[in-house]
């Protein structure tokens, strides 16, 4: 935990001041976007492997419905080839199918007609052998049941014909509507192979868990795998570790002061948005534990670009009026506290009790006042004694005493 005043005290001339003193807690973290949209692989109907053929640049911003990713459609396009040959080869089977249904529904139907025919000629000599003799009457009779079997026997095979042709038909129609089925999702898969970006954004390659590196052509993702971000740069935030000795003194809500590493003149303002209650290890083998929060951060500037590591100051608490000065102003000595404090040519070495501090500045609850000027070093080392405000330095004196940590 550091200790630091809301304004800079305890300058390089060693003048304490009185202001509010914040209790902070300072963590490394990085900026993100708070809105973003994330291209994942696709999840393929064929369950096949997917490799990365093309990325769009990193850094530079995606229009609408550029391609960012494909993918190697080596696969999907056999697919095609071989579905569409068994597509020409099932259509010529239905050719030949109803080819061959057509004559033989013709001849059924020829059949039947004859068998018809004979079954009424038979029908009509019966009736003329009504006063023949016996014999003849009998074979009319006869021929007339035995065209009359030929004929129902041929209706019926008209009729059976009709079921097993609508059968064989809806057989070789399925297979055929199987088969472009399955042409149509893979044309489906091929289109899901070009990955668009859907609105426009900076784009940002994902992290690749399984070789610890970005995303980059020829990986394999698995399916669902982030490949590409594209933050809205409008909203940002910062993703901050905070380690777990720490953690109990952070709260949603409390400030934060963010200063980019790579611009130490620019400091943002932030709120604590969300705090995990859920800690992980700091590092790969690390056992230090962290726990992560997110920063929302008031306003938004060209420097915030997802990725730029932050030193963030978090406000965990706030002592009123107090007078603080440079903590190398404060050497220990036996035990106890000293501050050389400025009179006339030479500095008094003055006991002091402290409050709140970090490494650069510390709270004196006693022995000085605000108007006190005091050294930045042990004025005793070395014979510098009387040397005064030059002898200032920002490193503290160990002779005759210990720096304090």
């Amino acid at each position: 935990m550091d200790v630091r005043p809301d304004r800079e005290v305890g300058d390089s001339d060693g003048t304490g001041e009185a202001g509010d003193f914040h209790i902070l807690v300072i963590e490394s973290g990085s900026i993100r976007a708070k809105n973003s949209f994330t291209i994942t692989a696709p999840r393929l109907l064929s369950g096949g492997n997917l490799q990365v053929v093309y990325l769009a640049a990193e850094g530079t911003t995606a229009r609408p419905e550029e391609i960012l990713v494909r993918f190697d459609p080596s696969n999907a396009l056999k697919r095609i080839a071989d579905r569409q040959t068994d597509l020409k080869t099932a259509m010529a089977d239905l050719a030949k199918l109803k080819a061959q249904q057509s004559a033989d529904e013709s001849q059924a139907k020829t059949d039947f007609e004859t068998a018809k025919l004979n079954f009424q000629l038979a029908e009509i000599a019966k009736e003329r052998m009504q006063f023949e003799p016996e014999a003849k009457k009998r074979e009319a009779n006869l021929e007339f049941e035995r065209a009359k079997l030929v004929f129902e026997q041929s209706r019926s095979n008209v009729e059976n014909r009709t079921v097993v042709r609508k059968s064989e038909l809806g057989n070789i129609q399925l297979r055929i509507s199987q088969i472009q089925s399955d042409i149509a999702a893979s044309e489906k898969e091929m289109e899901m192979l070009n990955i668009k970006a859907p609105i426009s954004g900076l784009i940002v390659y994902e992290n690749n868990w399984s070789t610890g590196r970005k995303i980059a052509v020829g990986d394999q993702p698995w399916p669902g795998m982030p490949i590409i971000s594209l933050p809205d740069l409008s909203a940002a935030q910062v993703e901050v570790s905070v380690n777990e000795m720490d953690i109990a003194k952070v709260k949603a809500g409390q400030k934060v002061e963010v200063t980019p590493d790579a611009f130490p003149d620019k400091t943002f303002t932030g709120t604590i948005a969300t705090v995990s209650q859920i800690g992980h290890e700091k590092g790969s083998g690390s056992n230090v534990k962290v726990f992560d929060i997110v920063v929302d951060l008031e306003g938004t500037d060209e420097v915030l670009k997802p990725g730029i590591t932050t030193t963030n100051k978090i406000i965990v608490g706030t002592v009123k009026n107090v007078l603080s000065i440079p903590i190398v102003s404060v050497i220990e000595i036996e035990g106890k506290t000293f501050a050389f404090v400025k009179s006339g040519g030479s500095f008094d070495k003055r006991e002091v009790v402290l409050g709140e501090r970090n490494d650069n500045y510390v709270v004196v609850k006693k022995g000085l006042s605000a108007e006190d000027l005091v050294a930045l070093r042990n004025p005793e080392e070395d014979g510098e004694e009387a040397a005064g405000p030059d002898a200032r330095t920002e490193t503290a004196g160990k002779r005759g005493g210990t720096k304090l940590p």
